[in-house]
């Protein structure tokens, strides 16, 4: 903890411990403190003076939330907010920004979203406080005042300037009130109308003002402010009036900054004092002996707890009912009651009905519910059907509990000395409804189904935010529903639909309340709603059945485009709305009319046009754009409020899957996959084919579908100005890199985690390479990332880079805080989070990311559970600081590039295939062979760097039609691209792609084509190759060696025992592996790759491995983890038998499965 030498404060500042604001407060909390509140300019001084000085991120936690009113902005910690340094353009409410965080560059503040993950600052006091309590015999002047702690309280129904209210106070001697806790602030608005006229709309002057210095709140009395409550978006000095005195809401309590020239009721303030005792000691304001006196009733606070229905019986005996709370005011004065208090309160509300027709929250005394206070999550239904107050310094708050639980509880009856006044009774609506509106006769209010009755139109369709202002824009309000009998009228009303209604759940508080502010006494959530789907479901439709019978609620996605309801008072006439203004134009993106522009970025959606995935993406292009990519949740909103009101179900975006073995998703505008939002079940790959992705119009969720059917419209992206030029290329990093480092291009490279090296989890690999002056590796492009893939060969698998969703869940990001991520190379389906969510605590287990290796996916990327121990790589930037290492003899070549023991060259100038291996000859070389995933990864991203097209040294044998490297080495590893080898006429030498779609991959084609080509010298001798044997294979058998191969690779799988069986019905036996080389030909001969294979590896009886065909078991090549003898949904044998993945890995399987199969 740090102290302030100007203050009595101490912060601790957790730059490293990335959590939500939440999670963030909790520590605070646990640490004595809170998240930080600033109040004064020189607190902002020393804060934004230490955290320059924070080694990563962007911006930290402060307690500052508006969570609990929109723009009603308080500390956590309950202090004033009375100084304010927003950055430029904040708070801005940006899809429900509702915390506040401090930018580290510069200090201001910004409201964040509370479920990012951030640093943060807790605050706690350093110096305990000694309270002194006056004497006793302190007491007020008369009956007219009220006493509260140490203060007398008088307030007036008369209305005046805030200065001549002033001076009436000044008179008396005392002050216009002021307020210091949230405890005073509630007992003041529980005690406003005494005062004043019980019907009086009347606001009330406080003594807080800002005359001395315009910004800075002070109150009359000039004691320092420590509490406010400011209503929404105040203070404002609204459109710049003199707005200088502070008034109280008499309806909610909230504080607002006027005109002190407005006339106002006022209440004052003064100490106690030394008053002598009445002559005659006043009653209990009329009530028995014990209780307690509020307004019109007398209270008793019954300690004893008891259950539910037995406190009602005991307030009855007492000819008193159990607490009902009729308004806000009544509220505030149990919510100050019950702040010393411990545990529940029963009070007298309890549910009534059952789950399948919802539930109704009604008095036990059968007074209406008018005013409702519910906790947190509350009500839910879960836990119980009757009602108790919470207790403490936020205490007041109602949770609905078991009735059997025992607690205390507070019975209520009238005064007898005072008649409460009587309202004559609200008499039945005599009006109807206006046109298009409907309600029963004896209803209230009017209701309407904003829909199309005889055809869905989607361009009419809403977001609940859009629906809301709707309605309020018809004089209005989204509906809000109050019991069952209103549920089953609307249910019929809208049958055989899902329409919005008014309830929406608060992501902070965790409760859901209406938006017209009415009290919530109904629910009636459909089985297991709410259930808030991958944290998206924030907003409630009402679903009818087709027949209107029985209806139920479900919490959706806010920005799903639906109908809606409005409800409106009976005899209040509906405003026609305005016509919506028309969309604005963005002539910086282009000429064509349908252009937005959005955060600086422009966007086009084309519901008309229905296209394929492959001609959306012309149409960008003639608008000099792409396919939209997606990359935050602000984004995908913004786009989904174009796509929900369109004509078409479904519009393309620029997502695809490449290669349909890889499965590995990335954007057509080479932006990185940091963000998704797949639909329950997406993607699923329907049938093989589905490889382009759609957002669909409802929720705006995303599908993966088949490329080449005309089923969507598409929404096109670019920068304002943007014609899709390449920026010029950036210029080389000047310096060199430490000892142990390796260099590429601009970055230094450290491999940890080879056999006896270190090995850490992800947090700890972090650290590690922090204190090595650098970074867990980030990875830009594809040649970084194939140079350090080529150098896992000697570390234990997998490794991890410093890539994670930990700040932002599902939102990858680099480790460093400051690196974009430009680039992804994601292994096929993932990420994945494979690992699941563990119920108790509800997270994410696979949020880092690691390098896979050893496998034909040799440098892809998977999502992985941060708490194993891998290996890892580190990287920091090149330094002009560091010398240049000792100039080190080179084992090759000049102009070659040395990897491991071998030696590669780029020959740029073209030839043909004969001619490039002569030329590789003459240098004591070959054209290059690739023997594993690794030098594939060092040719490709290191050697050829996407320059061009290159020969590398495998051909078609005309002898036996298989490939061959001349170099003499057996074909251990390919790497053919899309279709290939095509095996087209004259197509018998292999060259290497360039491109960034095909990166790396093998091309046969005409030999005597002219091309750049790759040589390779090598002081590794290649394995002998077999003998061949002296008899001969049938036609379709393929030789290798001494025997002869039969691979089964059709679209059919097949079970071991019947692949056993085809085997032996020609006289072979399921194909024993004896050898590495013998595993590479035989995956080479699994050409479709349609099924893993199926070899002659089983269990004895004695439970042990062996062949099938009596040979030796002296080589073995396990797949990591196997052979685990694992059960799966479906098994009804043990894993008995033995596959062969495509990457050449052993797994043993039930034999029942389905699989292709080799016969030897």
């Amino acid at each position: 903890w740090t102290s302030d030498p100007f203050n009595d404060f101490c912060y601790l500042f957790n730059y490293l411990s990335m959590r939500t604001w939440a999670e963030a407060r909790a520590d605070c909390v646990n640490q004595g403190g809170d998240l930080l509140s600033i109040t004064e300019p020189f607190e902002q001084a020393f804060i934004q003076g230490l955290i320059q000085q924070a080694p990563t991120g962007i911006s930290l936690w402060m307690g500052g939330h508006d969570s609990i009113t929109e723009g009603g902005w308080e500390w956590t910690d309950g202090s004033p907010f009375r100084y304010i340094r927003w950055n430029a353009g904040s708070p801005d409410d940006y899809f429900g920004e509702d915390c506040l965080s401090i930018l580290i560059n510069g200090g201001y503040w910004n409201d964040d979203n509370c479920q990012n993950k951030r640093g943060y600052i807790c605050k706690r006091r350093g110096l305990s406080l000694k309270i002194f309590i006056l004497p006793s015999e302190l007491r007020c002047s008369g009956p007219d005042w009220y006493e509260f702690g140490d203060f007398c309280y008088k307030p007036f129904g008369d209305k005046k300037t805030w200065h001549s209210a002033r001076s009436v106070c000044r008179s008396l001697g005392a002050e216009l009130v002021s307020i210091h806790s949230m405890k005073e602030q509630s007992w003041v608005e529980s005690y406003l109308y005494m005062g004043v006229d019980a019907d009086s709309t009347s606001d009330v002057w406080t003594g807080l003002n800002d005359l001395a210095v315009p910004g800075m709140f002070m109150w009359s009395n000039e004691h320092i402010v420590t509490f406010t409550y400011w209503a929404p978006g105040e203070p404002n000095n609204h459109d710049g009036f003199t707005e200088d005195c502070v008034e109280m809401s008499h309806q909610t309590g909230r504080w607002n900054d006027v005109s002190c020239t407005e006339l106002n009721t006022y209440v004052c303030k003064m100490p106690k004092a030394h008053y002598p005792l009445p002559s005659v000691k006043p009653t209990m304001y009329g009530c028995p002996q014990g209780w307690d006196a509020y307004g019109y009733s007398c209270y008793w606070m019954e300690e004893t707890a008891r259950s539910w229905s037995d406190a009602k019986a005991f307030c009855k005996e007492q000819d008193a009912v159990l607490l009902h709370i009729g308004d806000i005011y009544e509220q505030s004065h149990f919510t100050v009651v019950l702040s010393g208090r411990t545990s529940f309160w029963w009070i007298g509300l309890r549910a009534q009905g059952d789950m399948s027709g919802g539930v109704d929250y009604v008095w036990d005394n059968g007074l209406p519910l008018t005013f409702t206070h519910w906790d947190k999550d509350q009500p839910d239904n879960g836990d119980g059907t009757c009602v108790a107050m919470t207790t403490g310094q936020i205490g007041g708050f109602w949770d609905d509990k078991q009735c059997s639980e025992k607690h205390a509880f507070i019975c209520e009856k009238t005064r007898p000395d005072i008649t409460p006044p009587t309202k004559a009774p609200t008499p039945p609506p005599s009006q109807g409804c206006a046109d298009g509106w409907t309600a029963l006769p004896h209803f209230r209010n009017c209701y309407r189904v904003m829909t199309t009755v005889k055809y869905v139109d989607w361009s009419q369709k809403k977001s609940w935010e859009a629906a809301q202002e709707d309605c309020i824009s018809r004089g209005a309000n989204l509906v809000s529903i109050h019991n069952h009998e209103e549920e089953e009228f609307l249910s019929v009303y809208s049958k055989g639909s899902s329409k919005w209604i008014g309830l929406r759940h608060n992501p902070i508080e965790g409760g859901y309340s209406w938006s017209d502010g009415t009290p919530l006494s109904h629910t009636n959530w459909g089985h297991g709603e709410p259930n808030n789907h991958e944290d998206r479901e924030e907003c409630v439709e009402m679903v009818s059945s087709n027949n209107g019978t029985f209806s139920w609620w479900n919490d959706l996605n806010c920005d799903a485009h639906q109908d809606w309801i409005c409800i409106i008072s009976k005899g209040k006439t509906p405003i026609i709305p305005p016509v919506p203004p028309s969309p604005v134009p963005a002539p910086d993106c282009g000429s064509n009319p349908g252009w937005r522009k959005n955060n600086n970025i422009c966007y086009y959606y084309n519901d008309t046009d229905i296209v394929d995935f492959h001609t959306a993406i012309m149409r960008c292009y003639a608008e000099k754009a792409m396919l939209v990519s997606i990359l935050s949740k602000n984004e995908q909103a913004y786009v989904n409020s174009m796509v929900g009101t369109g004509k078409v179900a479904a519009a393309w975006i620029g997502l695809r899957m490449f290669g349909i073995a890889s499965g590995q998703y990335m954007w057509i505008d080479n932006s990185p996959l940091t963000y998704t939002h797949w639909a329950p079940g997406e993607p699923n790959n329907a049938n093989g084919e589905e490889q382009c992705v759609q957002m669909n119009r409802h929720q705006g969720g995303w599908n993966d579908a088949n490329c080449g059917r005309a089923g969507a419209g598409y929404v096109c992206k670019k920068f304002p100005g943007d014609v899709h030029t390449h920026p010029p290329p950036t210029q080389p990093w000047e310096g060199n890199c430490p000892a142990g480092w390796m260099r590429f291009k601009d970055k230094c490279f450290m491999f940890k985690g080879k056999k006896d090296d270190i090995k850490a989890n992800w947090s700890h690999a972090r650290s590690w390479c922090r204190d090595q002056g650098g970074e867990l590796a980030i990875i830009d492009n594809q040649y970084e990332n194939d140079f350090v893939a080529s150098y896992l060969k000697d570390l234990e698998l997998p490794t991890w880079i410093g890539l994670s969703d930990l700040l932002v869940e599902n939102q990858y990001a680099w480790s460093d805080g400051a690196s974009p991520v430009l680039y992804t190379n994601w292994n096929e389906h993932e990420p994945n989070n494979a690992g699941g969510t563990v119920s108790s605590f509800c997270f994410k287990l696979e949020h880092c990311v690691a390098m896979t290796h050893g496998t034909l996916a040799t440098g892809k990327w998977n999502d992985d559970a941060c708490h194993k121990d891998h290996s890892f790589v580190c990287y920091r930037k090149k330094s002009s600081s560091i010398e240049p290492p000792p100039p080190t003899k080179s084992p090759c070549p000049a102009d070659y590039i040395s990897w491991y023991q071998n030696c590669y060259k780029l020959v740029e100038e073209p030839a043909t295939w004969d001619a490039a291996q002569a030329a590789c000859e003459e240098q004591g070389g070959n054209l290059a062979s690739i023997d594993m995933s690794y030098d594939q990864a060092f040719v490709a991203g290191v050697v050829l760097q996407g320059r061009a097209d290159a020969w590398i040294g495998l051909r078609l044998s005309l002898e036996d039609s298989s490939y061959m490297w001349t170099d003499g080495w057996p074909v251990f590893f390919t790497q053919w691209g899309p279709g290939e080898p095509s095996n087209v006429q004259d197509e018998g030498c292999v060259s290497m792609h360039a491109s960034i779609w095909f990166h790396g991959t093998w091309n046969d084609t005409k030999c005597d084509l002219a091309k750049p080509y790759i040589c390779k010298i090598s002081s590794v001798k290649p394995p002998p190759t077999p003998s061949p044997g002296d008899g001969k294979c049938l036609s379709f058998f393929v030789p290798y060696g001494q025997y002869c191969y039969f691979m089964y690779d059709g679209a059919e799988g097949f079970s071991w025992n019947d692949a056993r069986h085809y085997c032996q019905s020609v006289r072979t036996e399921l194909t024993s592996i004896h050898s590495r080389a013998e595993i590479e030909f035989i995956r080479n001969l699994n050409f479709t790759k349609k099924h893993n294979i199926w070899i002659g590896l089983t269990r004895d009886r004695n439970f042990g491995w062996g062949w099938t065909d009596k040979t030796s078991l002296g080589f073995v090549n396990w797949a990591q983890g196997e052979p685990n003898s694992a059960f799966h949904p479906g098994d009804i044998a043990e894993e008995n038998c033995v596959e062969m993945y495509l990457d050449g890995r052993w797994n043993d399987n039930n034999c029942l499965q389905k699989r292709g199969f080799a016969c030897r």
